[in-house]
């Protein structure tokens, strides 16, 4: 019997899909739930997370379908409008959906004390859903204390999205650690290559990961591939990935921790 084991960020899209007119990148190629399925499998990953590409913009139905065909091992993180209706929330809960991503690169900072958006949050809260964040420290640091009133998982990508050139010392970094709050909040050790040079950045990481480990957040930590490394294709690999976390994470017991029990708990799988 396979360990419960859980890859918490991939996409699924084909390049033939419509992207929204202000996408900042739109895929050339295929990445099919197939080939994910094949990569879960090759590396003994029981269960994954798809997360909605920031080119489909509210348009989840790429992801939908691909979580229909393999329903018992896929859940999902949607994008949807802060205006949507809860009638839709539970409907895309459903389809299995369990929380809504923002990815606020080259965005303006959402107004969360608006009353669409506090609404959204409530909602979220009486779904059990999660809210991921992708986005700079320097957003962070604002977003964290206005969403800590609400009883929700945050969610944050990428270990934060340490500045490649500022790195740890950045102080809105060194502010969003010091905010970081274990009943709240969940980071994953992921995408290692958009956080600065690869693979030269790896102890930049590690360092990282042993400084979330001292915070108390190691049973907050998860992991994710993030394939198919869009815009990172021609460096990077499943196994890449894989590898890499290995080495960041060397104590076996540690990964399993991260891949197994933490996820089981936020995803419920």
């Amino acid at each position: 019997m396979k360990m419960f084991a859980v890859d918490t960020h991939a996409h699924v899209f084909s390049k033939n899909d419509p992207c929204i007119a202000t996408a900042r990148y739109t895929p050339d190629y295929d990445a099919s739930v197939a080939e994910y399925i094949a990569h879960l499998d090759q590396h003994h990953f029981t269960h994954g997370v798809l997360i909605q590409p920031s080119f489909f913009g509210t348009d989840n139905t790429a992801m939908l379908n691909a979580i229909a065909q393999y329903p018992e091992r896929l859940k999902g993180i949607a994008v949807v409008d802060h205006t949507i209706h809860i009638d839709e929330l539970v409907k895309l809960n459903q389809q299995g959906i369990v929380g809504i991503r923002l990815n606020l690169f080259g965005k303006e900072l959402p107004d969360f004390t608006d009353q669409a958006w506090s609404t959204l949050l409530n909602h979220l809260s009486f779904m059990n859903w999660q809210i991921e964040l992708h986005a700079p420290p320097a957003y962070l640091v604002q977003i964290l204390p206005v969403l800590s009133p609400y009883k929700l998982n945050v969610v944050i990508d990428h270990f934060g999205r340490i500045d490649p050139v500022k790195g740890i010392a950045d102080p809105d970094y060194q502010s969003f650690l010091n905010m970081l709050d274990a009943n709240q909040h969940w980071i994953k050790v992921s995408a290692f290559y958009r956080l600065g040079q690869f693979p030269e950045n790896i102890a930049v990481v590690a360092q990282a990961f042993n400084l979330l480990k001292e915070k108390g957040l190691m049973h907050k930590l998860i992991w994710g591939s993030d394939w198919p490394h869009t815009q990172h294709e021609s460096k990077v690999s499943y196994s890449n990935v894989v590898d890499t976390f290995h080495k960041i994470v060397p104590n076996l017991k540690e990964q399993q921790q991260i891949l197994g029990e933490n996820t089981q708990k936020l995803f419920l799988f």
